[in-house]
């Protein structure tokens, strides 16, 4: 599940660690790392490997020491590679399925600009330096994290609404891709609207939906048109598509239930549902709409959508999948916000 995904190389001893550490004999981090961190690790894009030669012998041991420090602060390095040729690091990664061109080398261009080379990827340096395989360079931790996370001030809004109406049903729907994962929700069915909210609260997107439909005839109508509204506000909120991740997946579990959801806003819509539920309604809730649910919203957003899910209970198998659904959405939306091209040979999408 790791196809797509960027990474972030950042030094150990260029990035992390203060100057002051180098005297003390002990990890001291630069200001506000843990918290510069805990956002990027928030956006669910970027694997974090940490690296860097040790400046003298015996100072191994203060990567594991940084590990555990920010592991106890919930923010997970996938892979340590500190000592390691920048050769060896650049081979290990430069055969496995990961988004190199979105990838980062973060730390010294003097020591590290061969490593982004040889992973053909950039770098953001601390302190002025120039050089053409620099994006940017940061004073500290806060302006790295506004730069692959902007906060609100500092985005182009990402917002689109619509309001859909026919004799049937009257949808209105906003979404800001760009947000926290408020939402508020009506659609006059309430698991339904339990489930749309775990898609804005694990997308991180804001905005609501608000539904008026024939439900004295059937749910099918509002439940089709709410995907029909949510997927076109989806599609018209990216733009152009350009810099944004495009491919997004996640596995999921929820007690007995384990979800797979995988998505490519690639502009041909695809649709494969491999769920069985174990019953046929959840509360009055028919399980069989989710299908045309999600098959409707692919068809309108212009994407290929996978999901998955094992046999187990049919509440945990329905808000695994939806849950797994936004966090999916997250990734593949995410724009990264120095790039400005397609994701794509093709040169469009």
């Amino acid at each position: 599940m790791r196809a797509c995904q960027p990474l972030l190389f950042i030094d150990l001893y260029g990035a992390l660690l203060a100057d002051e550490m180098l005297t003390s004999g002990y990890p001291v981090l630069r200001k506000n790392v843990i918290s510069s961190l805990g956002q990027i690790r928030t956006t669910g894009i970027y694997h974090f490997v940490l690296f860097g030669t040790p400046a003298k012998t015996g100072q191994e041991t203060l990567a594991q020491d940084v590990l555990r420090l920010l592991t106890g602060e919930s923010i997970a390095f996938e892979y340590n590679m500190v000592g390691m040729d920048q050769e060896i690091i650049a081979a290990h990664f430069g055969t496995g399925c990961w988004d190199l061109q979105h990838s980062l080398v973060v730390g010294d261009v003097t020591l590290h600009s061969r490593l982004a080379t040889l992973l053909h990827c950039r770098m953001i340096s601390f302190g002025q330096t120039h050089s053409e395989k620099i994006i940017a360079n940061v004073e500290d931790w806060d302006a790295l994290s506004r730069l692959l996370v902007p906060d609100q001030s500092n985005r182009i809004s990402r917002r689109a609404s619509k309001q859909r109406k026919t004799g049937e049903t009257e949808i209105q729907c906003v979404v800001e891709l760009h947000g926290t994962g408020q939402a508020i929700i009506t659609t006059g069915l309430p698991f339904f609207d339990h489930m749309l909210f775990q898609v804005f609260k694990h997308g991180l997107f804001d905005g609501e939906i608000r539904a008026h439909g024939d439900l004295d005839v059937d749910e099918h109508h509002t439940v089709e048109d709410i995907a029909i509204t949510l997927g076109s506000v989806i599609a018209e909120a990216l733009h152009d598509k350009r810099g944004i991740n495009r491919y997004g997946f996640s596995l999921l579990p929820m007690d007995d239930c384990l979800a797979e959801v995988a998505i490519d806003f690639g502009g041909r819509p695809w649709f494969v549902w491999d769920v069985k539920f174990s019953r046929e309604t959840i509360g009055t809730f028919p399980v069989e709409l989710f299908f045309h649910f999600f098959k409707s919203f692919s068809d309108e957003a212009k994407c290929n959508l996978h999901m998955k899910v094992n046999d187990g209970n049919a509440h945990h198998q329905a808000e695994a999948l939806f849950k797994a659904f936004g966090r999916a959405l997250r990734q593949a939306v995410f724009k990264h916000q120095w790039d400005s091209s397609l994701p794509s040979t093709k040169g469009v999408l």
